[in-house]
């Protein structure tokens, strides 16, 4: 099986695939957002829970991922209630700060972001920076304190019955302006700055340094107001070329709704399946390349070579976002055949079942040793 490193690495490797002589190869930039693969593998809520100041939890019988919220005290002695972060903003800031960790201006050992271009790069996915309380800057600054504030904890029983945990969070400080942290807690977050900076943990900064997956922006940006497609669409970024070539692989639907659903133990099946389609649908729009097919056992996936998705990765002068594809009923691609129409039933003998413990296994892999060796890409043309 082929590694993550290696994945990473075909990636990084003569990116620009344009003739040397096309006068548009210098003025290139690589278009492109990273993820640590931690969250390609398990995601946070959809959606805001019932009770957001609650934690949250997801288990698939070897594996658990528990997101509990904070209470901190005020210097006035009050309390400061932050729920757990949810939803595609939420997502998008994690790419955000490991996006900024991975510019080759950086120092290599800079822990210090800046967060005055986060909602430049949000537009830059097509989210239009509006202000006032319902606003999509309220908003995103409402999940960045959701994530500044948030622990995140993982258990991984191993395979002599022994129980492997990791307990950390993703900021480790930041200089707020004002009265900031007293609006958060009246609700009047239209009024807050954003912070002045904020440091990474040692962790999360090397973690995004060195463990990171790339997504090509323009295909992100497909994707950008869909948490459960974003989850599909780095998730599968990060598995399909790690298979071997001539491996298939299959997550069932119980794996997908432990993987990718709400989380909640009410959570129908009927209702799951709906939504996964829908949200799958859009994430393969997304990424064409992918090697995918629903069946009536779940997703059968297949080897994607990461060289078919170099070309997305870089952004020319004046480029606009891509169109959507328009397809003709009655025949579609072949990767999106059962996606959303009648399922075929697999071939369960020839198709190699994902354990549910394998979401699971390889996040504790991604926390634990965070020092894979993974290579990173570069955000500029060489």
């Amino acid at each position: 099986m082929d590694s993550a490193g290696h994945q990473l690495s075909l990636w990084a490797r003569d990116l620009v695939a344009a003739p040397r002589d096309d006068p548009s190869r210098e003025q290139a930039q690589i278009d492109v957002s990273f993820l640590h693969r931690g969250f390609c593998i398990m995601g946070m809520p959809l959606r805001q829970p019932k009770d957001s100041l609650r934690p949250f939890s997801r288990h698939d019988g070897r594996f658990a991922l528990t997101i509990e919220p904070a209470s901190v005290t005020h210097p006035d002695g009050r309390l400061i209630n932050i729920g757990v972060p949810f939803g595609p903003k939420a997502r998008l800031i994690a790419m955000w700060m490991a996006t900024e960790v991975q510019n080759p201006r950086r120092n290599t050992t800079d822990r210090i972001l800046e967060l005055n271009g986060i909602t430049d790069w949000l537009e830059s996915l097509g989210i239009p920076a509006r202000g006032g309380a319902t606003g999509s800057i309220a908003a995103t600054k409402d999940q960045f304190m959701r994530l500044a504030f948030s622990t995140f904890t993982m258990v991984l029983r191993g395979p002599n019955s022994e129980e492997l945990f990791k307990r950390e969070s993703l900021i480790e400080s930041g200089i707020f302006n004002g009265d900031d942290l007293a609006l958060y807690r009246a609700g009047q977050i239209s009024q807050m700055a954003w912070p002045r900076v904020i440091a990474l943990t040692h962790n999360t900064y090397d973690r995004f340094l060195n463990d990171a997956i790339p997504i090509p922006t323009v295909r992100l940006r497909e994707v950008a107001n869909n948490a459960m497609a974003i989850d599909i669409l780095v998730y599968l970024s990060y598995r399909l070329p790690t298979l071997s070539r001539d491996d298939t692989a299959l997550l069932t639907w119980r794996d997908l709704m432990g993987q990718f659903g709400t989380g909640s133990a009410g959570e129908f099946a009927s209702k799951f399946k709906e939504t996964f389609r829908q949200s799958i649908r859009r994430a393969i729009e997304a990424y064409p390349e992918a090697r995918v097919e629903m069946t009536s056992e779940g997703l059968v996936m297949k080897y994607s070579d990461p060289v078919d998705l170099r070309r997305a990765f870089v952004a020319l002068p004046g480029d606009a976002p891509r169109p959507r594809r328009r397809r003709t009923k009655g025949d579609p691609p072949l990767h999106l055949r059962n996606i959303t129409g009648q399922e075929r039933a697999a071939d369960v003998g020839s198709v190699p079942r994902c354990a549910g413990s394998v979401p699971g296994t390889e996040l504790m892999a991604a926390i634990i040793e965070p020092h894979a060796g993974i290579a990173s890409s570069h955000h500029s043309a060489q």
